[in-house]
């Protein structure tokens, strides 16, 4: 890839230690830790508004496609992300892995340390958990989940910039 191009949206946090390359374009209110990596090895990645990727995530797109990544999401330490498309409101946690070209709808859950198929498509509501990923739907989404992430959200964009420098980057 000759040259990054690199967009955020307002009141998006990006620390200085997070590793961007390639076409990236972030959302509006988007926090990204210290030590996380986004590399846009052939394809762009579209992140929407309002996510966190704490440190240690690598999002990773080496398809010529886009990877697109909805809104309110969040990515625990430690995960790793491919896919071709990942929804609103998901949760990916702590060492989980999104392979291939898998594609996860909206309010999903990917366990701790478990694995998606490498061409899966995830539907709306499931929960990924266990040593052997097995699969599992919610009747509805976790009512408090959305309030949880706000107050992250709102407190991570007030205590990351207090001990971390920020990147400077492009207004999209």
């Amino acid at each position: 890839m000759s040259r990054s191009r690199i967009t955020a949206g307002p009141k998006s946090v990006v620390c200085q230690e997070t590793e961007l390359k390639g076409e990236i374009s972030i959302g509006a209110g988007t926090v990204l830790h210290p030590q996380c990596r986004v590399i846009a090895e052939n394809g762009p990645i579209y992140i929407g508004k309002n996510n966190i990727i704490e440190e240690n995530v690598i999002i990773f797109n080496k398809h010529s496609t886009p990877l697109v990544i909805g809104d309110d999401n969040e990515f625990e330490v430690g995960c790793y992300v491919e896919g071709s498309r990942i929804g609103n409101n998901n949760i990916v946690e702590s060492r989980a892995r999104i392979v291939g070209s898998t594609s996860v709808g909206n309010y999903c859950v990917i366990g701790s340390a478990c694995s998606t198929e490498s061409n899966e498509t995830i539907p709306d509501l499931t929960i990924v958990y266990g040593s052997q990923s097995k699969r599992r739907n919610q009747s509805e989404p976790l009512a408090t989940q959305a309030t949880l992430h706000a107050r992250h959200l709102d407190y991570l964009r007030e205590v990351l910039p207090k001990y971390n420098h920020l990147k400077k980057l492009e207004s999209s």
